[in-house]
């Protein structure tokens, strides 16, 4: 009767904890949903290294034009999603495999393109940037939280079959959440956040510059702001900087807006100070018509300050990519 009751209590004792966590994450989620600035902006400048110059010799410029091709949309491990489902390649592998190198998928079997690109950006999720790779990695400060845990070597074995996905889908859809009630109850500051994020940045950075090869193979620093709706239209865009003398110590992200006429007004700072960069809407077709609405975030109409901001700002838009066409 007695080891009965304990049973009994420890049980009740578990759905109760569970309880809590769930209602955490939802008031979490809500806040995230509803918020527009989870975490302050930060207008901290980094300079990086001079690249190499072109050399004097160079091809005859067609006058008729040339094609290039390349991808300006490209995860890592360092995007929370794509490590939680498994993605263990580094911003340096991806450029080697930009350059036709083969790589090793996580499933064991090694990815090759037919031809090399000409251009290319990583641009890794700016939310939560790294902070996944430190919840994985267990030698570091994070990865002791509580939250954490459930990353811990996560992708020490992928095996892909269905057991394995609805693991993943579980921890990824919990991860944002998680974080988000820990700032919210004091669990660990933004500083914890701003940390990864400047970390996974400079390394990001660094891969372009290491790749970069003048007039064979170009690189850029770039990352995609994800933001979206209420209704959860996507917002998303990837952003790309015209070169890395002078950086951002940190992406701007959907933690510090919401608004992607936030964004735009980051950008218009950076470029006030010589730093140079543009938005390219991205996955539109996903947006439910939002990325080009007659209104601004406020609900009001669009005016011309607004269409010369955001043509300043975001000159291109994706036209069609593997999700659809927008």
């Amino acid at each position: 009767m007695i080891l009965r009751i304990t049973t009994i209590a420890a049980i009740a004792l578990t759905a109760a904890c569970s309880g809590d966590q769930s209602d955490k994450r939802e008031e979490a989620r809500e806040y995230y949903r509803t918020n527009n600035t989870v975490i302050p902006a930060n207008d901290e400048i980094l300079t990086f290294p001079a690249l190499p110059e072109p050399s004097g010799i160079r091809p005859q410029a067609n006058p008729d034009r040339n094609a290039y091709f390349g991808d300006l949309h490209v995860h890592t491990t360092l995007s929370f999603d794509a490590s939680a489902f498994g993605t263990t390649a580094s911003p340096s592998d991806a450029y080697r495999y930009a350059q036709g190198e083969a790589i090793r998928h996580p499933s064991g079997f090694e990815v090759q393109l037919a031809q090399p690109l000409d251009f290319y950006a990583v641009t890794d999720h700016a939310v939560l940037l790294g902070l996944i790779n430190e919840a994985a990695d267990t030698s570091t400060t994070f990865s002791q939280y509580e939250l954490a845990k459930p990353y811990h070597n996560i992708n020490e074995s992928v095996d892909g079959g269905l057991l394995d996905l609805a693991k993943r889908s579980k921890v990824f859809n919990n991860f944002v959440a998680d974080v988000v009630a820990s700032l919210l109850d004091g669990t660990f500051s933004n500083s914890v956040v701003n940390g990864a994020s400047k970390s996974a940045w400079l390394q990001t950075v660094e891969a372009a510059d290491e790749a970069y090869k003048p007039g064979t193979f170009t690189t850029f620093a770039g990352y995609e702001f994800t933001s979206s709706t209420e209704e959860r239209e996507a917002l998303h865009r990837n952003v790309i900087f015209r070169g890395t003398k002078r950086l951002p110590a940190q992406p701007f992200s959907r933690f510090n807006s919401t608004n992607p006429e936030g964004l735009w007004d980051w950008m218009d700072v950076l470029r006030e100070q010589g730093i140079e960069s543009l938005a390219i809407p991205h996955n539109s077709n996903g947006s439910n018509g939002a990325m080009f609405a007659f209104t601004d975030w406020a609900g009001k109409a669009i005016d011309q300050e607004y269409a010369d901001q955001r043509l300043r700002n975001e000159p291109l838009v994706e036209i069609t990519q593997v999700k659809g066409t927008s």
